[in-house]
């Protein structure tokens, strides 16, 4: 264990002080921990009685700090945090420091979206078209598949009910919004309407347009302007009582000249970029009253992301070409039923994915190469269209089964499940050609289980320990990667990880007056990673022409989450604290660890709630990593300094019709530097002041 004085004093103060108070009546006050997700088990808990480290940021957090990505809104999620730029499009989930795209897990309205490209960020879209976003952190392989070693982001999108009033037929709503930072004008326009009792229909529409960001420095971030729009269409058709069909669709474009590295400092050049990522998703949900044994969903998803690339400068132009095209279309089927038999509820399902990767460049051949600079001093007159070598295209198909089984017997849960899942990923035809008479198709197998205790010692205070295993098949990149002419690694193996947890809640009514409710949970994990994939273009340790990628890597990381929530009917303060520290095969650091953070985010209410105001503190520790020094061309650790954020946040209701809000970020303009995208290291300084307003309109 490592965990801080700080860690150890928190959760032995404030604990015990909680579980000195006593009961009556449930009060109808909610804290954040009292959200309700799927996301955890896959039947409705709220995230404090999952017994699993989830949490749920609804649509009212998003729009209390007006957010722009859904980035913005992780600031209370205990080791969830953003790693990149500022730029649009340079932003990945870290979850327990996981943040590459293939370790965490990212859906919407079920269907898999995953992006993954050199330099870039892997979720695009807009936080206003989201109802809700749950987090799980750690692995939640069992239930949600490969993939997800450090957790799941699981999005659901709005739709209709989240607008219409009682007894509304249809109506509209519209927000228009500025930013001081960055000039940014926003608006968006949701149209809704029930025709029928069975039926309802949402359509929305957002856009931003914006100049290039204020850094908390004082200096300007060149090519770091917005210009993206976000649609979103979604129909729900009730059958019957028991009986709901569902169709949606969701696209979000950003299009403008920005660098073409967006995740980390350094001078790369920039590219003319567009972006574009959509997601069509058909349910179908039967769950009749009176009969126990069937809790039926089906979805069908389809989720395509696009990236083109053109107008490079500089060394870019070889690099990009005339244009550069990547692409990730991928088709999910997820069938899940639960049954409840006496004392057991039983989740068992099928799920299958068909993920096509595409890279592309058009490009004139360089027939003179200057190999000393390799600056190409002349070029074919014809251009031709091949495969990035850099982003190796293919399909890799995914079919999982699994069965959980969730056993209450008094004051005991126990949930167990297993999965079994397999893999066959397939090069494109054209890169096959390459290797005639061998067969390039890999195939990938595994099976896992998992198991979560819970007891409940009294209606207040419960104590919970899981074991979970997580996996990720390798990538098509890594497979088939011929990184500066070596050889591609059809034996690589399928990297592992076992996580470990245990943990307490508490929850209580009436605490300090019959009109109060306080939450509270704390965790301690240990995740271990074996067989890690990991990447060497190093001659010296790994000569040429072996593979670039090969299972060499494990580490080793343990970490302590705390929060505590409590509401009363004039306010609510949110409190976490998380902190994680890990070490690799070498016993060295794991570097790209997020910093121990601490965070406070309280509110109060005015005048029957028509008036909602909040503050939020975050302040992040300072943390030590590792830098590469291009003057001494070596690494060495430095330090990344600690900082703190204020913001605040204001609501009015001014009638039925009319609401404005205000929120502003980095209140005293705080100078400091984010997390980089690649390796964890010092990124560039984040966003300074932002004053951020909107007033809106519905009938």
């Amino acid at each position: 264990m490592r965990l801080s004085k700080l860690a150890l004093c928190l959760a032995s103060v404030s604990l015990p002080l909680m579980a000195e108070t006593t009961t009556a009546d449930q009060s109808q006050l909610t804290t954040a921990l009292d959200a309700v997700t799927v996301t955890a088990t896959r039947t409705e808990k709220t995230a404090l009685n999952s017994a699993q480290a989830v949490n749920v940021i609804t649509s009212e957090n998003i729009e209390k700090v007006l957010a722009t990505t859904v980035f913005d809104s992780l600031i209370s999620v205990p080791n969830v945090t953003a790693t990149g730029g500022p730029r649009s499009g340079g932003q990945k989930f870290s979850v327990r420091g996981f943040n590459d795209a293939e370790d965490v897990l990212v859906s919407v309205d079920g269907a898999i979206q995953t992006f993954e490209k050199y330099r870039m960020g892997s979720f695009f879209s807009d936080a206003d078209l989201y109802r809700t976003i749950s987090i799980k952190r750690g692995p939640s392989t069992v239930l949600h598949g490969g993939g997800a070693l450090g957790g799941v982001v699981d999005m659901e999108l709005k739709d209709a009910s989240d607008f219409l009033a009682p007894d509304q037929t249809y109506g509209a709503k519209v927000k228009l919004g500025h930013n001081s930072n960055n000039n940014e004008a926003n608006g968006s326009v949701y149209t809704y309407a029930r025709p029928i009792e069975s039926l309802d229909l949402l359509a929305a529409f957002i856009k931003r347009s914006s100049d290039d960001f204020e850094l908390s420095n004082g200096k300007t971030l060149d090519n770091s302007a917005i210009k993206a729009e976000s649609l979103l269409i979604k129909g729900e058709y009730y059958i019957n009582e028991d009986a709901l069909i569902a169709l949606s669709y969701t696209e979000s474009e950003d299009a403008q000249r920005t660098e073409f590295n967006t995740t980390d400092p350094g001078a790369w050049g920039t590219v003319y970029r567009e972006v574009e990522q959509s997601v069509a998703n058909l349910s179908y949900e039967l769950n009749p009253e009176n009969n126990t044994y069937l809790d039926l969903s089906v979805r069908v998803g389809n989720t395509q992301s696009h990236v083109t690339e053109s107008g490079g400068k500089g060394m870019l132009k070889d690099y990009i070409g005339l244009a550069s095209n990547y692409e990730y279309n991928i088709n999910t089927l997820d069938i899940m039923n639960t049954s409840v038999l006496g004392m057991h509820a039983l989740t068992y399902g099928v799920q299958y994915s068909d993920k096509e990767r595409i890279g592309e460049k058009l490009g004139y051949p360089c027939t003179n190469l200057n190999r000393q600079t390799y600056e190409c001093l002349e070029y074919g007159k014809d251009a031709v269209r091949n495969e990035i070598s850099s982003q190796p295209g293919g399909t890799q198909k995914r079919l999982g089964v699994y069965i959980q089984d969730e056993f209450t017997w008094q004051a005991l849960t126990i949930t167990g499940g297993i999965r079994y899942e397999e893999y066959q990923s397939t090069p494109t035809s054209k890169f096959a050609a390459g290797f005639v008479g061998q067969d390039l198709k890999v195939k990938h197998s595994q099976v896992v289980p998992a198991l979560t205790v819970n007891y409940q010692f009294t209606s207040e205070f419960a104590v919970f320990a899981s074991y979970q295993e997580g996996f990720r098949a390798p990538l098509l990149d890594e497979i088939y990667d011929q990184y500066g002419g070596r050889n591609i690694n059809l034996a690589l193996e399928v990297e592992n990880s076992r996580n470990s947890e245990m943990g307490i809640s508490y929850q209580v009514s009436d605490v300090f007056s019959d009109i109060d409710s306080l939450t509270a949970r704390a965790i301690y994990f240990n995740t271990q990673v074996d067989d890690e994939i990991q990447s060497n273009t190093s001659t010296t340790t790994n000569p040429m022409p072996a593979p670039r990628y090969s299972n060499r890597g494990e580490n080793d990381r343990d970490g302590f989450e705390l929060e505590v929530n409590y509401a009363h009917r004039a306010g609510y303060v949110n409190f976490s604290y998380s902190e994680i520290s890990g070490d690799d095969q070498d016993d060295k650091p794991l570097w790209y660890l997020p910093a121990d953070t601490l965070t406070v985010d309280a509110g109060l209410v005015f005048f029957d709630s028509t008036v909602r105001t909040g503050i939020s503190i975050q302040n992040i520790s300072a943390r030590t990593v590792l830098a590469y020094d291009r003057a001494a061309q070596a690494s060495k650790q430095v330090e990344h300094d600690g900082y703190t954020l204020v913001g605040l946040n204001a609501n009015w209701d001014i009638n039925d019709s009319w609401s404005a809000r205000l929120a502003v970020d980095n209140l005293f303009d705080e100078e400091y530097q984010v997390m980089a995208g690649t390796g964890g290291a010092i990124g560039d300084y984040g966003v300074g002041r932002n004053i951020k307003t909107q007033l809106s309109f519905k009938f």
